[in-house]
């Protein structure tokens, strides 16, 4: 009886010890919150975007144009001579800028001019040696006083002959000097050439005063009046400012070569543009006060436009219609907005409607208008 006490005891022990082990373990383990078959709900996506205000702003209709910058033509000089000359030096380039009284060009006269000098010099010899004589027959009473009257005439034309000449400069070293400030717009000679009396020697622009020559489609020529605004953009060199001009002329004829209406735009004083420069214009057609986004707060939504903005923490849909547009920003007409609404510009390609977001106004879009 003794042995099967102490059996029974120790069992008793060692199933006590189990359990106690198993309780121990039970409550050191974590314990699940929900059962398996309870779903786990996930937590809203957020979405990061920047946002600008929606502004009422100018915004101006516009075509474009390309085309060249020329020198005005009543404002082009033409430098040359009366004289058959050849060039000793030249001492200017093509575009080069010339002041007020800069040496150009260094000229001899030619052969041609030279004999044309000798030849007024010997009839002027010969004309005084003639009046010479005739005033001695007069003097010994073998001619008249009448026929002295035509020997001075003689005399008389021959002497101003040889000043217009030597006025000229026919016979010595001509230094042709500016006469006014401006930019050598072409030279038509080389150095050591004969040139021909009255002959192109170069010409010279006034700086700065040049207009601009557009080509225009004909379909375009209703939108056309005199006066209208032009913005003026070197096509090669990037402006932080266009160059603002107006149309002075409407040509009424299409150009045979490029099959364009040409235009003509006097820009105003600048330092932008250079003569012959490639150039686009925009010709403006009408300006108009109204909402405004950047470009990229517009997405493109089933053949149409919509954009989103923020309120309450939750993205918002419009469906908008596009106006007029830019480089930089496009009309937004919708019933919806209104101005000072926060628009999205960045994150917005990723928004669903009524989705929570994160704003962050954004620092990288110039929203002012263009102009």
């Amino acid at each position: 009886m003794k042995s099967y006490s102490k059996i029974t005891v120790v069992t008793v022990l060692l199933l006590t010890f189990v359990i106690a082990c198993a309780l121990l373990y039970g409550l050191a383990k974590p314990q699940a919150v929900t059962s398996p078959d309870t779903p786990v709900s996930e937590p809203a996506p957020v979405a990061q975007v920047e946002t600008v205000k929606l502004e009422k702003g100018e915004i101006k209709e516009t075509f474009t144009a390309y085309g060249v910058v020329l020198p005005l033509p009543d404002k082009l000089k033409t430098v040359s001579v009366p004289y058959t000359s050849q060039v000793d030096k030249m001492r200017v380039n093509q575009g080069q800028i010339v002041r007020q009284g800069d040496l150009l060009l260094t000229l001899k006269p030619g052969a041609s001019a030279m004999l044309q000098l000798e030849q007024a010099q010997r009839e002027l010899a010969a004309a005084s040696r003639e009046n010479q004589l005739l005033q001695e027959r007069i003097r010994l009473k073998l001619a008249t006083k009448q026929d002295l009257v035509g020997s001075r005439l003689r005399v008389e034309q021959a002497t101003v002959m040889l000043k217009n000449l030597l006025d000229q400069g026919i016979g010595k070293e001509q230094h042709i000097r500016a006469e006014n400030a401006g930019i050598i717009y072409l030279v038509n000679v080389q150095q050591g050439q004969i040139v021909s009396a009255g002959a192109p020697l170069l010409q010279l622009v006034d700086q700065n005063q040049w207009m601009v020559r557009l080509g225009i489609e004909p379909e375009d020529y209703e939108h056309l009046q005199v006066g209208q605004q032009v913005l003026i953009r070197p096509v090669n060199t990037p402006v932080s400012e266009p160059v603002k001009g107006h149309i002075e002329i409407i040509t009424h004829q299409i150009d045979p070569t490029t099959r364009l209406l040409n235009v003509f735009v006097r820009p105003e004083l600048n330092q932008t543009l250079l003569i012959n420069d490639f150039v686009e214009g925009q010709i403006v057609i009408s300006t108009v006060n109204t909402l405004l986004v950047p470009r990229q707060a517009v997405l493109p939504d089933d053949g149409g436009y919509s954009l989103f903005t923020v309120e309450n923490g939750h993205a918002v849909k419009h469906p908008v219609q596009v106006g007029l547009e830019n480089d930089r920003q496009v009309e937004v007409i919708a019933a919806g907005l209104k101005d000072q609404d926060d628009v999205v510009v960045l994150g917005n390609y990723e928004l669903e409607p009524g989705m929570v977001v994160s704003v962050a106004p954004s620092t990288q879009l110039d929203k002012g208008v263009s102009p």
